[in-house]
């Protein structure tokens, strides 16, 4: 039950702290203490969520303000040649709510694009904060139960 209400906190503290994964310590949780991998997972999964909400949460509000408003209108220079072609097609899917949120469940498993860009991101559209949730916790169950087995894949 500890490291399940480990796993949690692990997981919401790297929502905002990209330098301490919950992935490690899942693995760590799961070869040395016996704990269920699937609730290590969706303890971890519940937890990062919960921080990412809150982070696009706080990026809707941020972006409602008129100063960073008016620095957001500001012409910014485009990446170069295909590095920038890419992006903008990455930003322009995010603008569109269908390709938004399949755009997310990837991000949240596969963690491409970062999903504490895509959270940040995210919190300028129109995206509902409950489908973000939901997809994001998907992403992340996904993602951290299929890490938590891999002791077991492992042999120990």
């Amino acid at each position: 039950m500890i490291a399940v209400l480990a796993a949690l906190a692990v997981g919401f503290l790297s929502a905002f702290l990209p330098f301490t994964p919950a992935e490690p310590y899942l693995i760590a949780a799961v070869a040395t203490t016996g704990a269920p991998p699937v609730a290590l997972g969706l303890a971890a999964a519940t937890g990062q969520t919960a921080g990412k909400v809150l982070i696009f949460l706080a990026a809707r509000g941020a972006i409602r303000s008129a100063w960073l408003q008016r620095r957001l209108t500001k012409r910014r220079p485009a990446a170069p040649g295909r590095l920038g072609r890419f992006l903008a097609r990455l930003v322009a899917a995010l603008d569109r709510p269908r390709q938004s949120t399949g755009i997310l469940l990837a991000s949240a498993i596969t963690g491409f694009p970062p999903l504490l860009a895509a959270s940040v991101y995210l919190g300028r559209t129109p995206m509902h904060p409950l489908t973000f949730a939901a997809t994001c916790l998907l992403g992340r169950a996904i993602r951290f139960v299929t890490i938590a087995f891999a002791p077991h894949l492992a042999g120990h």
